[in-house]
């Protein structure tokens, strides 16, 4: 098109120079006539006159000729203007034909060949991850060394040609100018944690060290392409991984600017590899090229990384450079700008509110095998199943079924279905108002970048790549069904559930807080959490507790039933007093001994579980299983929950086994240290005060956070105090805290020799 515009300017501008040159000819025969005329004057009558040149006009032939010329000038340049006018149309026509053959030519080309490339993709990512799976199978069994190596080979060829086939397919995307970008909300954290971890075995393997540094300000939540992002991330390092023999790769993120509610991300991967140099700096970024030929030939690759890196950070508006020195390192950079969320109140129903019994379910899949086991998995979750193998036939069930009592709720369709493809079947079904409403949900073994955001813009709901995980089908089938009734504008701002928004969803609804007044067991406990995958809010007594509850509602919250400003049964009641979800939120209570009156007024308010202190991992595990999420797996027949006996929350300090505490840490060490030394001074000034509730709490505190390091003789003590304190019994209570201070001397003595980290 720029071509035919340019044409355009060339023959407009000839033909205003014609029309200009023609009166320029009139000028100048005008001036002719006016000079021979005052000449023949002069040379007849030997003066200039009117009276002559009236004469000499009226007897000079000649004259009579060159007063024609003005008139002959304008006619040719009249009719060379029209000439010049017609031609350069013509041609004008003609240039425009060949340039719309050659446009359309080239978008049925481009078509084709993207086409082309999505068909190919699918027919080979599918062997292919059918030989990974298989390498993966393998690789678990009992195996020879040499056969071992042989698996590990095959998966590791596989997995590069899979990589392959991606870059090439997103070249060829960049190419064609159809590179596409999704905006969904994500956890920026949470997405360079997981690229980093997908390379960290890869680096050890290698004998490198691959650490990430996220500073403190940079936001967790973002809207954006996180699968781009991860592209982009898992590019630098593997690259980084390749060119560093020796020494060590760190991934660093701040954030550089907020501006009008967007924030800008810098990240860098920094190596100690082999370095480039300032000249071959400049062949970095080109399709198809690498620094040397020597270097393409040791490390191998296409040299496409780079390119499709540079082209998905300008598509996110951003920037990517390098800066390195030979035998130095390098450091890769990019920055991109991503948008920060609008706090919208959540409009999805909570999923424990949501029931697959019945759910009227269709799956669409020509691939028979898969679609079997597929509709078993269905039947297993009690929803009432239909399934067919190709498109035509689907969507005549589904209009059939529109117009009867047997209304599909939701549709299950395979990207690829024979003689109608899902997508044109999800088209179909949204463009009918009769059927618009049912919910749709796509899968793929052979899933491209940019489709989710297509198909969402479609009205599907879902996006899944096959096979679909059995441990998260009945997750992913809440989620979607959970949009049922939202406005579709909303639908859409919200994005496809995908394996990736199923984690965000998961995260979001099984929320926990932990509320421990106690630094030593709040550390511990959070630590635990931490190495069984859970992240925790924290709160240090019963208001905090009450206003993080007020900010959030939690799938679970563990509670310490002795706090210091208001007791964890007060706070209990406060937290359910807020709101109907409040109401339905698991509380599992913390206490290293609870009377009998404490446990019935816990149970009295809805109370789950009980965990004796100190915490055993196994049990909290076992605890988060069964109530922690709403979005765990149930089967039917998988018994209730129960709460236990008072009996079993008793645990005398000899029954204690190493097993049950976590290793002291210095930093551990150091906490215990500052906190027991401040509750033993103030064990002291309350005793001395003679207040007995004050006594209590501290005696309980030092009596459950000294289990942790074994100490039986602090425990013992500490569980003497607090008995007197409850039963206000004090004649003896200053000699036995002269034994938990001297017992708690000895311990400090054997954990100091383990050294002290500040915490």
């Amino acid at each position: 098109m720029d071509q035919h515009q340019r044409l355009v300017d060339d023959l407009r501008l000839l033909r205003e120079r014609a029309s200009q040159y023609a009166v320029y000819g009139v000028y100048i025969a005008s001036a002719s006539v006016v000079i021979a005329t005052l000449l023949v004057c002069y040379f007849m009558f030997d003066d200039i006159t009117i009276d002559g040149i009236i004469l000499a006009q009226s007897s000079n032939i000649g004259l009579w000729a060159v007063d024609c010329m003005p008139f002959v000038f304008a006619m040719w340049g009249q009719y060379a203007s029209f000439r010049m006018a017609s031609d350069a149309n013509d041609i004008i026509q003609s240039k425009t034909q060949t340039l719309r053959e050659a446009l359309t030519q080239a978008n049925f080309t481009s078509k084709a060949k993207s086409d082309f490339f999505a068909k190919m993709s699918h027919e080979l990512r599918t062997p292919i991850n059918g030989i990974i799976g298989m390498s993966d199978m393998l690789i678990d069994t009992k195996l020879g060394k040499e056969q071992q190596r042989y698996a590990e080979i095959i998966k590791s060829s596989a997995s590069g040609l899979l990589t392959l086939i991606n870059d090439l397919l997103d070249f060829s995307k960049i190419e064609a100018g159809k590179l596409e970008l999704e905006e969904i909300e994500f956890d920026l954290r949470e997405c360079i944690e997981k690229s980093v971890a997908l390379l960290t075995q890869q680096a050890r393997a290698k004998g490198l060290t691959l650490t990430n540094l996220i500073q403190p300000d940079v936001p967790n939540r973002l809207i954006g392409d996180p699968g781009r992002l991860r592209q982009v991330i898992i590019n630098l390092i593997g690259n980084a991984i390749k060119f560093t023999p020796t020494g060590e790769i760190v991934l660093s993120v701040k954030n550089l600017a907020d501006v009008s509610g967007k924030a800008q991300i810098h990240i860098e991967v920094a190596d100690t590899g082999i370095g480039i140099s300032q000249k071959d700096q400049s062949k970095l970024f080109q399709p198809y090229k690498q620094v040397s030929n020597s270097t393409a030939r040791r490390y191998g690759g296409t040299g496409l990384g780079l390119t499709i890196t540079k082209e998905l950070v300008e598509a996110m508006g951003g920037h990517v450079g390098v800066k390195s020195q030979e035998e130095k390192g390098s450091v890769f950079w990019f920055s991109v700008t991503l948008r920060k969320p609008e706090v919208i109140v959540n409009v999805v129903p909570s999923p424990a509110q949501i029931s697959l019994k019945g759910v009227r379910v269709l799956v669409a899949d020509g691939n028979i095998p898969a679609r079997v086991g597929l509709v078993d998995q269905l039947r297993a979750l009690e929803m009432d199943v239909q399934s067919i193998g190709n498109g035509n036939a689907a969507l005549q069930m589904i209009r059939a079924a529109a117009s009867s009592n047997f209304r599909f709720d939701l549709v299950l369709v395979d990207m690829f279905l024979p003689h109608l493809e899902g997508e044109d079947l999800g088209r179909e079904i949204k463009s009918h108002a009769e059927t618009r409403d049912t919910i749709l949900v796509m899968m793929t073994s052979a899933g491209v970048r940019g489709d989710a955001q297509r198909l969402n813009q479609l009205g599907f709901a879902g996006y899944l790549g096959k096979p679909i995980p059995p441990e998260d089908l009945q997750d992913i089938l809440k989620a979607v069904i959970a949009t049922k009734g939202i406005e579709e504008q909303e639908r859409q701002r919200m994005g496809l559930v995908t394996r990736h928004s199923l984690s965000e969803i998961r995260k979001k609804h099984s929320r926990v807080l932990l509320v421990e007044d106690s630094d030593v067991n709040r550390e511990i406990t959070l630590h635990m959490l931490t190495k069984l995958g859970y992240s925790a809010d924290n709160a240090e007594n019963g208001r905090a507790a009450i206003e993080a509850a007020r900010q959030q509602v939690y799938g679970l919250i563990f509670m310490d039933l002795h706090l210091p400003d208001i007791s964890g049964i007060e706070t209990i009641k406060a937290i359910r007093a807020l709101s109907d979800m409040h109401a339905k939120s698991a509380i599992v209570a913390l206490t290293a001994g609870a009377t009998d009156a404490e446990v019935a007024r816990c149970r009295e308010l809805g109370v789950k579980d009980f965990l004796t202190k100190p915490i055993d991992k196994n049990m909290l595990a076992e605890t988060l299983m069964r109530w922690q999420a709403l979005y765990v797996p149930q089967t039917s027949t998988a018994p209730a929950p129960t709460t236990p006996e008072p009996t079993q929350l008793k645990k005398s300090p000899q029954e204690i086994n190493e097993d049950d505490a976590i290793e002291a840490d210095p930093k551990l060490v150091a906490i215990f240290i500052k906190e027991a030394t401040l509750r033993l001074e103030s064990l002291r000034q309350a005793l001395g005060r003679g207040d007995t509730q004050r006594m209590a709490r501290e005696a309980h505190t030092l009596r459950s956070s000294g289990a942790y390091f074994h100490a039986a003789a602090i425990q013992q003590a500490a569980e003497k105090l607090e008995k007197m304190a409850d039963n206000n019994q004090l004649s003896e209570a200053k000699s036995v805290l002269q034994t938990l201070e001297d017992a708690y001397q000895r311990l400090r003595m054997r954990l100091e020799k383990t050294g002290i980290k500040q915490p």
